[in-house]
């Protein structure tokens, strides 16, 4: 019961986020707002006249979050989240917050175990391998190849520093993850080109490990979140790829890029 809670509070005090990105899948919009009512009802027992107020809210949320997106108004939608949880508050008895702000409380511990145990997870069963990997590919580069690869790792290291200390939290604006990726292409996609077969055969060999971790990691999750529906769940070791480069690399993603700039010293 206490994960069911801990997992609704996330998502209903973040319906507003799900809401304005428009179904997942399968889901309405109008399906999702019903669920998230259905959630926060579960938790604090709410009388019918508040779940018309709160639906109402989310459709009027709904609407000022999708001209906010249109805009790319990230400062917008970050202050329509905190009224839009400051407006259902309001609705709600002293009581009935209570038991939200307790509720969220124990969903940030048990997110904290989940991060813990994930990491712990990450650093036993997965580096090593990935690491000795690594290690081996380095054996085929060349000592040009292995400078490049040495500098743009200092440089990403430099970025992510920077955005730290700035108080960004490491997150990048839409067009610095743009030059980003730009930069990454061009200095390692001639080096993916060359060592494609070496890294497909990598791939070929980790693909079974893979989906082990992947499964490992998903009963972690599980373990501390119930299956967490929320940004918990969609957090993993998985990577999109596919992105074709105008230079014909017909296999060129982050997960080859991070294992090109791992850090085997």
């Amino acid at each position: 019961m206490k994960k069911l809670r801990n997992t609704a509070l996330l998502i209903v005090l973040g319906a507003s986020l799900a809401i304005a990105q428009g179904p997942r899948g399968q889901h309405h919009p109008g399906e999702m707002m019903k669920k998230h009512i259905e959630r926060l009802d579960s938790i604090v027992d709410l009388t019918e006249e508040q779940e018309s107020q709160i639906e109402s809210l989310q459709e009027a949320m709904k609407i000022k979050m999708k001209d906010a997106r249109l805009n790319k108004d990230r400062e917008a939608m970050k202050s329509l989240r905190k009224q839009h949880k400051t407006d259902i508050e309001a609705i709600l008895t002293d009581e009935q917050v209570d038991i939200l702000k307790k509720s969220r409380e124990a969903h940030r511990a048990e997110i904290k175990e989940m991060h813990k145990a994930l990491k712990a997870y990450k650093h036993e069963q997965i580096n090593p391998t990935l690491q000795t990997k690594r290690t081996e590919f380095d054996n085929n580069l060349s000592e040009e190849e292995k400078a490049t690869i040495t500098t743009l790792r200092k440089e990403v290291k430099a970025m992510r520093k920077a955005h730290k200390e700035s108080g960004t939290k490491g997150k990048l604006s839409q067009d610095e993850r743009k030059a980003k990726k730009e930069k990454m292409a061009a200095v390692l996609d001639p080096i993916i080109i060359t060592h494609k077969a070496e890294l497909e055969a990598i791939e070929e060999d980790l693909a079974p490990l893979k989906a082990t971790w992947e499964a490992d990691i998903k009963e972690i999750k599980a373990e501390h979140t119930d299956g967490c529906e929320g940004k918990c769940a969609r957090r993993g070791m998985k990577h999109k790829k596919g992105r074709k480069a105008a230079n014909n690399v017909d296999k060129t993603s982050f997960t080859y890029y991070r294992f090109l700039l791992m850090n085997i010293e």
